[in-house]
């Protein structure tokens, strides 16, 4: 797979929309020619990797979360680390600890960084980690920073985290916490491949024997300048009232105990974005709040006897009670 020219050297300078859905495009091409099918999947990745958002992907193990989440890192330039969540993963396996150092005959005490460090960051079956360790992830996600022995480092910028995880009900795992679920900007499935899909798999058309054709098609300049756009995308006070009401349905469903948050609809707003440069339009219509507001908010619901799953119906029931503002 060769690295798109062109494109970078002139988002570097100024990126415009037109650039930033050309951008997405490479991205998401390249993700393709790895990922059998779950197109849906691959396009919310793209608009969480251009909105600034981190990604987690929750599925039964063996339908592609990993290779979803390596392909994705592999498209971006920059430096990357996979780390894998186990019982005993300490948070300094993950953020860095303070470590002696003998210099000249005298020992000092020095910040050794851990991989969270990077651009991209894979963090592999997440509710695997301890809930100990998966707090440690909370300052990083959402402040782009970790404090260590009270002192506050930053990350690279950008910083992009794609968590996966198995569902809740298998064992040996730690069901995240609403506040660290509440940091991911979205949440998805993949699902099974289809059966032509699954032949390219089996025939090492695509799928991981695949993995190490993938080259970078941005580096991390181009993407900050392809998130400066996708900020800066229009978004009408009636797109946003519309949004603002889709959060207050899910607060007022009676299957829901806690609500999507106002950080919920930052995210959806920030997805919305991405999907209007996507598709190379400097404004957000409600078409693309619809396209993204399961992924961006299903997570984040509390509703009762059920999960993720329960979650995207609830979602897609106040989609389809409140109405939304002409274009």
């Amino acid at each position: 797979m060769e690295l798109v020219t062109g494109t970078t050297s002139a988002l570097g300078r100024a990126a415009t929309t037109a650039q930033v859905a050309e951008t997405a495009r490479a991205v998401a091409t390249s993700v393709r020619a790895v990922m059998a099918g779950r197109d849906e999947a691959v396009d919310v990745a793209v608009a969480c990797l251009l909105s600034g958002g981190h990604l987690l992907i929750e599925d039964l193990p063996g339908v592609g979360k990993t290779l979803l989440a390596r392909a994705l890192a592999a498209s971006v330039g920059g430096s990357f680390h996979r780390i894998q969540g186990t019982p005993d993963l300490l948070p300094g396996d993950v953020i860095g600890s303070i470590v002696p150092t003998e210099r000249a005959g005298a020992f000092e005490l020095h910040f050794r960084p851990g991989p969270i460090f990077s651009n991209v960051v894979v963090f592999d079956e997440l509710n695997r980690a301890s809930p100990r360790t998966q707090s440690a992830l909370l300052e990083a996600a959402e402040e782009g920073a970790v404090t260590v022995d009270g002192q506050t480092r930053p990350l690279p910028d950008p910083f992009l985290l794609v968590a996966t995880q198995n569902p809740v009900e298998l064992a040996g795992t730690y069901p995240l916490g609403e506040g660290a679920v509440d940091r991911f900007a979205a949440a998805i499935s993949p699902g099974r491949a289809g059966r032509a899909d699954e032949v390219d798999v089996l025939t090492g058309r695509r799928g991981r024997t695949r993995l190490h054709e993938v080259a970078a098609v941005v580096d991390t300049t181009d993407l900050l300048a392809a998130r400066a756009v996708v900020a800066t995308t229009l978004v009408s006070d009636p797109v946003a009232h519309y949004v603002v009401d889709l959060l207050d349905a899910t607060r007022r469903h009676p299957r829901v105990t806690i609500g999507a948050s106002t950080r919920g609809g930052v995210a959806v707003v920030g997805l919305a974005r991405a999907r209007a440069a996507i598709d190379g339009r400097h404004y957000v219509v409600p078409d693309d709040v619809q396209a993204v507001a399961v992924a961006g908010l299903a997570h984040r619901l509390v509703v009762a006897g059920g999960g993720l799953a329960a979650g995207r119906e609830v979602v897609a029931e106040c989609l389809e009670r409140v109405p939304a503002p002409a274009r």
